[in-house]
């Protein structure tokens, strides 16, 4: 398999998935009436991951370890974020 193939795929996975964080965040707001900052930090996370293979493809810039500092604060980012909202989830429990 070609590797622009799979940092294709892996951009488009990351862009849409930063569209969904997003949109996870304003349906929430207007449904729940509250701010949680958890998608955020998962756009932000995805964004990062489909900026680094969106740079992979390009195949302009290959500093390397840039390139491996964004993937890996990607994924830190990503397990923040389910760290939050799973500390939401678990306030909001308490509440009820």
């Amino acid at each position: 398999m070609d590797l622009t193939l799979t940092y294709t795929v892996n951009s488009i996975f990351g862009w849409l998935l930063t569209i969904i964080s997003v949109f996870g965040y304003f349906l929430t707001l207007k449904r729940v009436k509250e701010k949680w900052m958890f998608w955020i930090v998962l756009a932000t996370g995805w964004a990062l991951f489909a900026m680094a293979q969106t740079f992979l493809i390009s195949g302009q810039f290959n500093n390397l370890p840039f390139l491996l500092a964004l993937g890996l604060s990607s994924w830190i980012l990503v397990i923040v974020s389910l760290l939050l909202g799973f500390l939401k989830v678990v306030r909001l429990s308490r509440k009820s």
